[in-house]
């Protein structure tokens, strides 16, 4: 890259480019104007361009040696044509990286760069592997968008897909007013919505894409889309960021992982990088989220400058940076590692009680070792009276603050199963997926099993740490073994900390209410109680396993 002379003039140039269906898409080009071709760092966003020039420094870019390429999305904003969230963004991607590299502006070399959707765009258009692209830099993204990102474990992520989904009529000037102003009452006030089946006539009537999202097992309509099994198709180094408490967080570690091992290309495999910190998906590199102070450690000021400099290296064809650099909470630090996850030990927590595990201050137990009776906790779930969500990988402007937040309101609730550990002798460090087993039967035919790892203070805070969730298919009455990946975290539970589990059956509105009539939970038009068992011990043993590591 050519750096230029500080005097150098800004030019910004306001193009329509054209898409191979002729639809034109509303692009602003800002680079320096001394005749100088150079790299294209190219940013496809459906949330405005105008809105991310005024949230991205992109004169400096240019000033760095960058030509600035910001796209409205396809039917976004002043682009042409009517927007397909995930669908579109292969093709235009590609599209739009050809019609950069053919610019007299541009060398013929081009970089991504962007978070949440604008790192989905950079995937979508990847796995298109466009000749001129060089280099992505997804932030905060999803690998998937049925499990990830309109899902998780089965249930809808309701408090994030409704108010995105609204969002984006709300924000359309094609919207009819009617429904725009629909739209922007979901936005403004969501108890009404949450109040109804997400798939509701009113709701499927404001956003024209619903029907599809209520569709997850519809292969041939999420396929192209699925950017994990496509990750052999993919040819270009790329540069991950992710929050521990970001709501995309499984995608990112997935894409890095998966990338590192089947990418289509050794440069593209030697190539992958990513920087996990204990972040929120809206306090991206910050050092608080929001009771938790991590030390100025923790602080990201500087990832975005490694990161254009990562790619500025890659676009000259040079060998870039790879590996993970990983934040371990708890003892607030950074490690370096050649991939992830790293090595580990699982260990094993067994639950147990005598019967009172329901809320704090019951005798449930977290053991070392599988207790050689079984017994039983039961609560009632009440879908009308869910448990509330607090904390945790949500997005949403209605949604409590995401991060990790003391859980002891919602573990006094006695449709809350507590278990806790003795305090810990010595520092346990976990790194990597958290799994629990739970063997649960329900009056119901499906029910959900929350599982929710939980560091407790010796003061008696109790922090979360990771959480999920897993939809199942019961028999009424009968025990089956429900499996959850809990999630991947990287934490030190430090020495006279006690490790304790929640067992559940809803977190709302982060997840959507499942009905227990055994009806779908986005169209079902009942809400029954069931009666829900935790069984333990002897041959039913129900457990959560942690990949401990040392020497790290």
């Amino acid at each position: 890259m050519v750096t230029p002379p500080a005097s150098a003039r800004i030019a910004v140039d306001d193009e329509r480019v054209p898409m191979r269906d002729g639809v034109r898409l509303a692009t602003d080009v800002v680079r320096l104007d001394d005749g100088t071709p150079r790299p294209a760092l190219l940013m496809r966003t459906p949330y405005s361009r105008a809105g991310s020039r005024l949230t991205t420094d992109a004169v400096s870019m240019a000033r760095a040696g960058w030509a600035v390429v910001i796209q409205d999305a396809r039917g976004r904003f002043d682009s042409d044509g009517d927007f397909r969230p995930f669908h579109q963004e292969v093709d235009d991607g590609y599209d739009a990286v050809q019609w950069c590299a053919a610019q007299p502006w541009c060398t013929g070399d081009v970089a991504m760069w962007g978070g949440s959707y604008v790192g989905a765009t950079q995937m979508l258009c990847a796995v298109s592997a466009p000749p001129a692209l060089r280099a992505i830099s997804p932030v905060c993204t999803a690998n998937r968008y049925t499990e990830g990102w309109l899902y998780e474990g089965g249930a809808m992520q309701l408090g994030f897909t409704e108010q995105w989904g609204a969002g984006f009529v709300a924000t359309s000037p094609r919207s009819d007013p009617e429904l725009r102003s629909a739209a922007q009452a979901i936005v403004d006030d969501h108890a009404d919505a949450y109040a109804l089946p997400l798939g509701s006539p009113r709701i499927q009537r404001i956003f024209d894409e619903l029907p599809g999202w209520l569709r997850p097992e519809d292969a041939d309509h999420w396929a192209p889309v699925d950017v994990e099994r496509r990750h052999a198709e993919i040819t270009v180094p790329a540069y991950h960021v992710a929050g521990w408490y970001d709501i995309f967080c499984e995608g990112s570690l997935r894409n890095f992982s998966g990338l590192q091992q089947t990418a289509a290309t050794e440069r593209a495999r030697r190539g992958q990088r990513i920087v996990v910190g204990p972040w929120t998906h809206f306090n991206i590199f910050q050092r608080m989220s929001p009771e938790v102070d991590f030390g100025a450690t923790a602080l990201g000021a500087t990832v975005a400058a490694d990161m254009l400099g990562w790619l500025a290296r890659a676009v000259r064809g040079e060998e870039v940076e790879s590996g993970a650099r990983i934040f371990v909470m708890g003892e607030n630090r950074w490690v370096d590692m050649a991939t992830w996850p790293p090595p580990s030990q699982p260990e094993r927590l067994f639950l147990d009680s005598d019967g009172h595990a329901n809320s704090l201050g019951g005798d449930g137990r977290l053991a070392s070792a599988n207790p050689p009776e079984q017994r039983s906790d039961t609560y009632r779930y009440d879908p009308r009276d869910p448990v509330p969500s607090r904390g945790g990988r949500s997005c949403g402007p209605h949604l409590p603050m995401p991060g990790p937040c003391d859980q002891r309101s919602v573990e006094e609730r006695p449709d809350v199963l507590v278990y806790t550990s003795e305090p810990l002798q010595q520092p346990l460090t976990v790194m990597g997926m958290v799994r629990a087993h739970v063997v649960v039967a329900s009056s119901a035919p499906s029910a959900d099993v929350t599982v929710k790892l939980v560091d407790v203070h010796p003061d008696g805070r109790a922090y979360n740490v990771v959480d999920s969730v897993r939809r199942a298919r019961l028999t009424p009455g009968e025990p089956a073994g429900v499996d959850v990946e809990v999630g991947s975290t990287a934490m030190a539970f430090l020495a006279g900390h006690r490790l304790r589990v929640e067992v559940s059956s809803s977190n709302f509105p982060r997840l959507d209410r499942n009905p227990s009539t055994g009806e779908d939970a986005n169209t079902a038009t009942s809400l029954q109680p069931a009666q829900q068992t935790v069984l333990h011990g002897g041959a039913t043993p129900s457990w959560i396993e942690l990949p401990a590591v040392t020497g790290l």
